[in-house]
């Protein structure tokens, strides 16, 4: 029933943590690339967490990012937080695997702690063995991956653990996506997502494929989804979305080439209804690609004081004008799902 009222009302619905800039990879691809290891100012405390969690609603999707998220040692507690006082059914763990005693330990202490919780563990992967170990910057980094997923395998009996593989597409490595799609495919993980290069990079020669490759590289991401079928573990707390996400994931990938094309946003973006990005300093937007709008501090921690400030309201303004655009799935999901129009016509161009 709350999932429900939230899709009526469009009120938040997932929150994107940052919770570190600090990163043991040197990826060219970064889109966080300024800010990582500078280490100029102190990250929220647990405290300044704790009374942002309090003043915030009920969502139902915690996003973590970073830097490398398991590098926050209070990383377990910190969605320990989120769970008791927002609720959350559902969180996602991005790494790049090469923490991977410190990941195991997060794991391990949200399922044991979080008894109504789904977690999802996404593993980067990018290239095949030197490949990867290339567009990461780190020697050893394909091993690192392999060894972590190795290690995590133990927790997969708990079925509320999801680990999938996660694949960003670049002019660098597209004429091999057919190869990692079949490596991660004889490791039998639960997902392996697959999504375009995004941000300001950091190594300007990285970028998208050629407009021409697009196409076949889309068809590729779409025979993969369906060889996975859907996000199956949503089952236990987001029924309807599980049962909708192979649709919703063609979908967007269809919008994303509306978009590439068009270079504006082609459907309403709610981002600033059903979204919340915070950065390790206190930092916020509503959306990742545009800039943060203030800082939750400066409103005494507290989401209700910042959701009504004039700065948040005049970000809302410029979404709501298509004044910015992006294809950014965590987004674009969503506009999706919450768009009864966009959301019936795939269902309807799917089923017939």
């Amino acid at each position: 029933m709350g999932l429900l009222l939230k899709y009526f009302r469009k009120n938040l619905f997932q929150v994107i943590f940052h919770v570190t800039f600090r990163c043991n990879a040197k990826c060219g691809f970064c889109f966080n690339w300024r800010d990582i290891n500078t280490g100029v100012k102190p990250e929220l405390s647990i405290e300044e967490i704790e009374k942002i969690s309090k003043s915030m609603p009920s969502f139902p999707w915690l996003m973590i990012s970073g830097g490398e998220p398991v590098l926050r040692a209070d990383l377990a507690d910190i969605i320990i937080i989120f769970y008791k006082n927002n609720k959350i059914r559902h969180v996602t763990l991005p790494t790049n695997g090469i923490a991977s005693g410190a990941l195991l330990k997060v794991c391990s202490e949200v399922l044991a702690k979080c008894r109504k919780l789904s977690l999802t563990v996404s593993f980067s992967l990018d290239g095949l063995g030197a490949d990867h170990d290339e567009m990461r910057n780190v020697k050893g980094c394909y091993d690192f991956v392999m060894k972590s997923f190795s290690e995590i395998k133990p927790l997969r009996k708990d079925k509320r653990l999801n680990v999938k593989f996660h694949t960003v597409v670049t002019s660098g490595n597209y004429t091999k996506l057919g190869g990692i799609i079949d490596l991660v495919k004889s490791m039998k993980p639960d997902m392996h997502t697959i999504e375009f290069v995004r941000g300001d990079l950091k190594d300007k020669n990285i970028c998208l494929p050629p407009q021409g490759e697009i196409p076949a590289i889309i068809k590729q991401i779409k025979d993969n989804y369906e060889y996975y079928g859907g996000y199956s573990n949503l089952k236990s707390h987001l029924s309807p979305l599980n049962k909708l996400s192979k649709i919703i994931q063609r979908e967007y990938l269809d919008l994303c080439q509306e978009i590439f094309c068009k270079k504006e946003q082609v459907m309403p973006c709610l981002a600033h209804k059903l979204s919340l990005v915070i950065y390790p300093y206190g930092d916020v937007s509503f959306c990742e690609p545009l800039k943060q709008f203030g800082n939750i501090k400066d409103y005494g921690c507290d989401y209700r004081l910042l959701i009504k400030s004039e700065p948040a309201k005049k970000q809302a303004g410029l979404i709501k004008r298509k004044q910015c655009y992006c294809y950014h799935p965590c987004f674009q999901y969503l506009n999706i799902v919450f768009s009864r129009k966009r959301m019936a016509g795939a269902v309807l161009k799917n089923v017939f």
